[in-house]
């Protein structure tokens, strides 16, 4: 399992029972089978290239990670029923049923930030996660239990809170509902009708026509932050994202992108109100 992982750039998972870990969507669990009994192997998945996007989040210049996780499933899930044919084996990523923010933290691989981001010392926040439901043992893997089943958080050096541009991020002190999600400028790329004035200049002020990376290029951790060592992330990055370069995209090829899932009317919107006020030139 170990050598599986890593041969493809996967060097940080770690075993967990599934007991200790915040199930949100049980019944994901027993249309699989899967009992209190079972484990689960936590992955994270870096996606930062070495091709800096200049008007895109990281995450969207890159292809979308659901289809990394789909190829890995198939090849993962049958290289296990080939070893063990009547175990049970189940990838998941996003739609878990366990909280992987809080999983990943309880198996080591990280703590949570004051964004609410999962953070990896090697990697910083830009990590996806993913993980592995079986009633296989950490024997029968070769992968041993984690060590560390707490949940620790960074050190609250108030740098993400204060690079937010919507302040969407809490400070020590500030009231329990202070942060408002739908004021993030992440959430303000994504939503469908038209933007206002304000919204549009928060996109020119960030260079950004998609996403928000501002509190993840603050934190101190992203500052020796390595790049990812898997290929497919490496692969058909997009630096620039114009109209030109949105409209060489075949449908086939749109789906691929991270964006996609919004339909092309809402990434169209954000490039040609982008390339209106900005002039078309590259930042």
């Amino acid at each position: 399992m170990k050598n599986f992982l890593l041969k493809r750039g996967i060097e940080l998972f770690s075993m967990i029972p599934i007991s200790k870990c915040k199930v949100i969507k049980e019944y994901l669990l027993t249309k699989n089978g899967f009992d209190e009994n079972a484990n689960v192997i936590m992955m994270l998945f870096p996606y930062r290239s070495e091709k800096a996007p200049k008007n895109l989040s990281v995450y969207a210049s890159v292809k979308d990670y659901h289809s990394f996780v789909e190829n890995l499933a198939i090849e993962l899930e049958g290289y296990i029923k080939e070893k063990f044919p009547n175990s049970l084996f189940k990838m998941f990523s996003d739609h878990s049923p366990i909280d992987e923010v809080h999983a990943a933290c309880i198996s080591g691989l990280g703590f949570i930030g004051d964004n609410g981001l999962l953070i990896n010392k090697k990697y910083s926040s830009f990590v996806f996660l993913g993980e592995c439901v079986t009633n296989l043992s950490p024997e029968d893997l070769g992968i041993e239990y984690a060590k560390n089943d707490s949940v620790t958080t960074c050190l609250h050096c108030g740098k993400c809170a204060e690079a937010c541009p919507c302040g969407c991020i809490k400070k020590e002190g500030d009231v329990d509902d202070f942060n408002p999600k739908s004021m993030c400028l992440s959430a303000i790329t994504q939503k469908k009708g038209e933007l206002d004035i304000k919204e549009i200049q928060l996109m020119l002020d960030n260079n950004t026509v998609w996403g928000c990376d501002a509190c993840q290029n603050a934190c101190p951790y992203t500052k020796n932050a390595e790049f990812t060592p898997i290929d497919f992330f490496k692969d058909d990055v997009i630096e620039y994202l114009d109209k030109k370069r949105l409209d060489l995209l075949s449908e086939e090829e749109f789906k691929k992108r991270p964006f996609a899932w919004r339909g092309k009317k809402v990434i169209e919107r954000n490039v040609l109100a982008y390339e209106k006020f900005k002039g078309g030139k590259k930042q």
